[in-house]
């Protein structure tokens, strides 16, 4: 059986990705899906639901991820998060949190909210793992965990970023020197 919520979220996600929020349209999702439009309202009665949605969803999926580490060394963990968009990297396209970034301020507030909600997910994550790896002697830095996750996170967003605009190797660039920690 089809599964047309799931399917409505997985090309928004996607499109999002690849061409902003506010560069996609319900009329892009249903010509994929060859749908009505009236499908999609049927799910998501507003695009902001659609797009709460989505961020939602992939903030599941980073606790389900990093959660499934979580008897990994530190080391190895902080490894696996650097790595973990890698297969966005050919096809260009960012990660959600990249993706809505750029149009924060133009985002419905209830989108606004959950984007906020997934970064502080992600940094209160690489805080705490570096926090941890520094008290057993696995990882080594100076700045307060909080601060060395921004610059992480930041780093691999903007990796994600360029790596969009000039398709060359600084993604892998980026994410070797973040790797010595």
């Amino acid at each position: 059986m089809k599964d047309t919520r799931n399917e409505i979220i997985m090309i928004a996600n996607d499109l999002i990705r690849s061409v902003g929020y506010n560069a996609f349209s319900y009329t892009d999702i249903s010509k994929k899906l060859n749908i009505k439009n009236a499908a999609i309202h049927y799910h998501f009665p507003a695009k902001s639901d659609l797009g709460v949605e989505i961020i939602r969803k992939n903030r599941s999926a980073f606790k389900e991820i990093t959660g499934s580490w979580k008897r990994m060394e530190y080391r190895r963990q902080l490894n696996n998060y650097l790595t973990m968009h890698d297969g966005l990297t050919s096809d260009y396209l960012t990660c959600i949190v990249g993706a809505l970034s750029p149009s924060y301020d133009t985002l419905p507030e209830n989108m606004q909210e959950e984007l906020q909600q997934l970064i502080n997910t992600i940094i209160d994550w690489i805080a705490d793992i570096l926090e941890k790896g520094r008290e057993n002697g696995e990882l080594h830095f100076s700045e307060t965990p909080k601060a060395r996750a921004y610059v992480i996170h930041s780093a691999m967003l903007s990796a994600l970023l360029m790596n969009k605009v000039l398709k060359n190797d600084v993604y892998k660039s980026i994410q070797n020197s973040l790797s010595g920690i």
